[in-house]
């Protein structure tokens, strides 16, 4: 068995011009792909390192740009992506184990191949180095890779923000926090959907949510709402307090479960306003 530990540089919508709009089958868009492949002992065996060419957000996202210093001149000279992704399979082999710093690479590889149409890789063995090392250090927050890399004295050689600079740091924090006795090889596919259909139900029921106010927890009648992405936003006024009530419902994940989480704050009577015509401008676009 092998351990393909991997890192993407994706670009993103940006809007350079009123008429442009992002697509929403497809949040991030890959434009690098970096791994390192070890073997059961955590050695180096190859890496692998590609500029994919961006077909939806050609043009490079300001913010992506400065901070991986790659431009629209480098990556219209990339690879197309699903020529990339057979290459990247290929390499992968057969009874490889994909591993990356977090969630967000893993998630964005498989978008990517959903949109793309590519289905020949498998997402049925993953391992979150991100969590070995928040558990290694008794972490309650999600750290970056540049603090992990600080916090265990790693040198820092190359710079981050490069798929394979930071595929060799996150294999440099495997090597030092990985315990063989433990099996933290998750079936990250079937646990996904299984995510995503807790969020889905959640969905279902977030805008049942009620709005009491903070000071007398008197239920008040909404005056407007809408829901955006995660998030349901309403707003009332209580009469007894004489007060502008906003309230935020969103989902959470925490200690492996996902909940409502709800809030309700007093409103100033001028910020009313912007909520209401954000409200209103939702209505009116469905």
């Amino acid at each position: 068995m092998n351990y393909i530990v991997f890192d993407l540089e994706f670009n993103m919508f940006f809007k350079f011009k009123e008429s442009d709009l992002a697509n929403p089958e497809l949040k991030n868009e890959i434009i690098q792909i970096g791994a390192v492949k070890l073997n059961e002992a955590l050695e180096t065996i190859s890496s692998f390192d590609l500029i994919i060419k961006p077909v939806i957000y050609r043009r490079m996202n300001p913010y992506v740009k400065r901070k991986t210093h790659i431009n629209t001149s480098r990556v219209v000279q990339g690879t197309p992506f699903l020529k990339a992704i057979e290459s990247f399979h290929s390499w992968v082999g057969d009874d490889s184990v994909l591993c990356s710093w977090g969630h967000d690479d893993i998630l964005a590889l498989r978008d990517n191949c959903l949109f793309f149409g590519y289905k020949m890789l498998a997402f049925d063995k993953f391992i979150n180095i991100q969590q070995i090392y928040m558990k290694y250090g008794s972490l309650s927050n999600q750290p970056s890779l540049e603090s992990a890399v600080e916090g265990l004295e790693i040198e820092v050689s190359n710079p981050f923000h490069d798929a394979l600079s930071d595929a060799f740091y996150t294999v440099d924090i495997f090597r030092k926090v990985y315990d063989f006795s433990c099996d933290v090889i998750i079936n990250w596919e079937k646990e996904q959907k299984e995510n995503e259909e807790k969020i889905e139900a959640l969905k279902q029921m977030i805008d049942k949510a009620t709005i009491r106010c903070p000071q007398c927890d008197r239920l008040i009648q909404k005056n407007g709402e809408f829901t955006k992405a995660k998030k349901y936003f309403a707003y009332g006024c209580c009469l007894e307090c004489n007060i502008q009530i906003r309230h935020i419902s969103r989902i959470a994940h925490r200690d492996g479960e996902y909940s409502i989480v709800s809030n309700n704050t007093i409103y100033k009577s001028d910020e009313i306003g912007p909520l209401a015509k954000t409200a209103q401008e939702l209505t009116n676009s469905e």
